[in-house]
């Protein structure tokens, strides 16, 4: 399993992306580039950062390893 440390060095940008879906529902994530993979994070966009995307990826179990 990738550790916290691990995954924040495997970041290479992130964006935040806002919307509001067909239903009209306002939807916002960051879509994370790493070094082999792109993952979209649904969370909270006011405070964005490194330490709290990699958190939020291990806490919702987005990284599959291969």
């Amino acid at each position: 399993m990738i550790t916290l440390k691990q995954l924040k060095d495997e970041i290479l940008v992130y964006d935040i992306i806002n919307f509001i879906d067909e239903e009209g529902k306002h939807i916002e994530c960051v879509e994370v580039t790493l070094t082999d993979r792109v993952i979209d994070v649904y969370m909270d966009t006011k405070e964005v950062n490194i330490g709290i995307i990699a958190k939020k990826i291990l806490e919702q179990g987005l990284y599959k390893e291969d």
